[in-house]
């Protein structure tokens, strides 16, 4: 999981320009990348680690790395 979400951050960093912000993914990819990272035990040091913030959503079929302004981000939530 962890040569594949490397490899999609860094194809997303060579097509775009700048680096995500963002890691969407489903339940089941989140409980793969936990497993991955045995020494991490919650999400905080896992996003802290990658250095994005994970989004999980059941409409994330496949993980997908994005961009997101930080001032629309603190304003989605609250």
């Amino acid at each position: 999981m962890l040569s594949f979400l490397f490899r999609l951050i860094r194809t997303f960093r060579n097509e775009h320009g700048v680096a995500p912000n963002v890691l969407y993914m489903n339940d089941f990819h989140y409980q793969k990348l936990h497993e991955s990272l045995p020494e991490m035990p919650g999400y905080e040091q896992i996003a802290r680690f990658l250095k994005l913030e994970i989004v999980i959503s059941a409409e994330a079929v496949h993980p997908h790395a994005a961009w997101v302004d930080p001032a629309q981000r603190r304003s989605a939530r609250g």
